[in-house]
C-alpha cells in the first residue's frame, strides 16, 4: 500500500474516531446539534442511534488503524491492505448513503466519502 493511500486512509480513520466520539459522548450537546441535525427536544429519541453510529465509526476508524499497522509492521501487509480498503470502501458507500437519506448533509456525505475514495483510487493506480 503506497504512502498516499495510507495517509488518506489514516486521515479517514482519525476523522471516524473523532466524529464517533462526538456522536457517542456529545450528541446531546447543543453546540453540535446543527452538525447532527438534532433539535434539543429530540435528543433522547435519537440517543440510541447516535450512540450506535458513533460506535460503528470508532470501530471502522480502529479497523483502519489496525490495517495500517499490519501494512507497516507485520509480515502480512496484504492482509492490512485488505482491511484498510474494506473499511474505506464501506465509508465511500456510507457517505453516498448519507446523502441519499438526507440531502441536507451533502457536505458531510462528501466529507465521509472523499478521502476513503481517494485512498482506494491511489491504491489501485499505484499498486
Amino acid at each position: 500500500m503506497n504512502v498516499l493511500s495510507q495517509i488518506l486512509a489514516g486521515a479517514t480513520g482519525l476523522a471516524l474516531i473523532s466524529v464517533g466520539i462526538l456522536e457517542v459522548f456529545f450528541h446531546g450537546d447543543q453546540r453540535f446539534h446543527r452538525i447532527f441535525l438534532i433539535r434539543q427536544e429530540n435528543v433522547h429519541a435519537v440517543r440510541m442511534w447516535a450512540m450506535n453510529v458513533g460506535a460503528y465509526n470508532i470501530t471502522f476508524g480502529l479497523g483502519i488503524a489496525v490495517g495500517l499497522w499490519l501494512v507497516n509492521f507485520s509480515g502480512t501487509p496484504a492482509s492490512g491492505s485488505a482491511i484498510v480498503i474494506f473499511c474505506c470502501a464501506c465509508h465511500v458507500f456510507l457517505g453516498f448513503w448519507l446523502w441519499v437519506t438526507e440531502k441536507r448533509l451533502l457536505v458531510s456525505a462528501i466529507g465521509q466519502a472523499l478521502f476513503p475514495a481517494l485512498a482506494i483510487v491511489f491504491y489501485v493506480l499505484v499498486h
